[in-house]
């Protein structure tokens, strides 16, 4: 009760201060003398000023280079440059993946530092040759930064699986879950 009697006095000073205080237009005839801005007088003024300005935008820059596109699956290709019928073990492709997410990690882990917020998923897709070097590489997936797959692209280049089997080349898509670590 004495916190509310208190709270009611001073919403009552708070309201007889600001109807002391403001100008209600009229003019009697009596000239009032008004101090300097530099008096030390808060003065009201009866247009609002804008308190923060709201920048011209910029041209935009178009759309950022992501990599390659994923294929969709409802899509058809024409033409595929050459066939790859050969085989990998799957223990052999996740060995390769499970040395290389050290790697894949640190170019995720980079961009991190600039974009605290970036996630997604990499997808490493690569035609590993018959001697089981990486002949073609493309680097896509929900992550959607180009830094990020252009470094994924550069080592993935570098990756050795064993030689393919019954055939010349094999498909190998590798997905990399990249967070940021608690």
């Amino acid at each position: 009760m004495k916190y509310a009697l208190v709270g009611i006095l001073m919403l009552l000073a708070a309201v007889g201060l600001y109807c002391a205080t403001a100008d209600d237009g009229s003019t009697d005839g009596d000239e009032v003398a008004t101090a300097p801005p530099d008096a030390g007088i808060i003065q009201r003024q009866t247009q609002m000023q804008p308190e923060f300005e709201i920048p011209e935008e910029e041209p935009d820059l178009g759309v950022p280079d992501l990599g390659p596109a994923e294929p969709e699956a409802n899509t058809m290709r024409v033409r595929q440059p050459r066939t790859c019928d050969g085989n990998l073990d799957v223990a052999a492709i996740r060995a390769v993946a499970t040395r290389q997410q050290r790697q894949v990690r640190s170019c995720y882990e980079r961009r991190l530092k600039v974009n605290n917020i970036l996630q997604g998923t990499v997808n490493v897709r690569m035609v590993v040759g018959r001697t089981g070097s990486v002949d073609q590489v493309s680097v896509g997936g929900s992550l959607r930064d180009s830094e990020v797959f252009s470094c994924v692209r550069r080592l993935a280049n570098t990756w050795e699986f064993p030689a393919v089997e019954g055939g010349s080349c094999a498909i190998v898509s590798i997905p990399f879950r990249m967070t940021p670590r608690p």
